[in-house]
């Protein structure tokens, strides 16, 4: 895997989550346990509830400076906006991506990792496979990905399941130059993967409920059109750059 080290850096792009962030802290640390090669990088990604006193409060507590970092933005411009700070920031060889709504199982995160790394490959990309989803999310997700490669020519898969782990050369070879700041990152992503022949290996994942918080990206059916729409927009603009 080249000369870079093998050390996982995750984002974790956190966008009024103040309920959910000790949880989060807890899960990761039930999920890495004792092992160092795991960084946490959270972004607290403008914010505007308490999340900032919430995260001052949970970093104080043991040793999590260890595994967990903290990058602030000071306005919210997006959720890729975010994650792109925070790899930004990242230490890893290996990077990588989840959600704070704890719908995808920090435990999973490792389970990624750990596949990524039997790999022994730079040209692998892991990603979640969603499972017993309801049916019209299932639908929908479907006709996005039949939509998005009928459009483009590439096909990629539950788009937006996580989490996402990768190689650092890659991502900032064929990714970072132009990736876009929304929800439209993932797919990006996974399209740039496709593109320069990078393997895909999915981990199947079961997606749970929000204990707390607002879907920022899924929730409402009017939330999920703005993305659809903004995705579509997306979609027609690569089409005309080739990306």
């Amino acid at each position: 895997m080249g000369d870079l080290n093998r050390n996982l850096s995750v984002v974790v792009p956190c966008y009024n989550e103040a309920e959910n962030l000790p949880l989060i802290f807890q899960k990761f640390e039930e999920a890495v346990g004792e092992r160092k090669d795991v960084e946490v990088v959270l972004v607290d990604n403008g914010s505007t509830d308490s999340s900032s006193e919430v995260f001052a409060r949970e970093l104080e507590r043991g040793n999590r400076s260890e595994m967990f970092s903290l990058i602030r933005v000071d306005k919210n411009q997006g959720y890729g906006y975010g994650i792109l700070q925070g790899l930004n920031a990242a230490r890893g060889g290996v990077l990588g991506w989840t959600h704070a709504d704890l719908q995808t199982d920090p435990l999973d995160v490792v389970k990624a990792y750990d596949l990524f790394l039997a790999a022994n490959s730079s040209e692998v990309l892991v990603k979640g496979k969603r499972k017993k989803r309801r049916f019209f999310e299932s639908l929908l997700t479907l006709g996005m990905q039949y939509f998005s490669g009928a459009v483009l020519g590439v096909y990629v898969e539950d788009i937006n399941a996580q989490p996402k782990i990768f190689h650092r050369c890659f991502f900032e070879e064929h990714v970072l130059p132009s990736a876009p700041y929304d929800f439209s990152l993932d797919l990006y992503l996974l399209l740039k993967a496709k593109r320069n022949g990078i393997s895909f290996l999915e981990l199947p994942v079961y997606f749970g409920k929000r204990l707390h918080g607002e879907a920022k990206g899924g929730g409402s059916w009017r939330t999920r059109y703005k993305v659809i729409l903004r995705t579509i927009r997306f979609i027609f603009a690569l089409r005309q750059t080739g990306f």
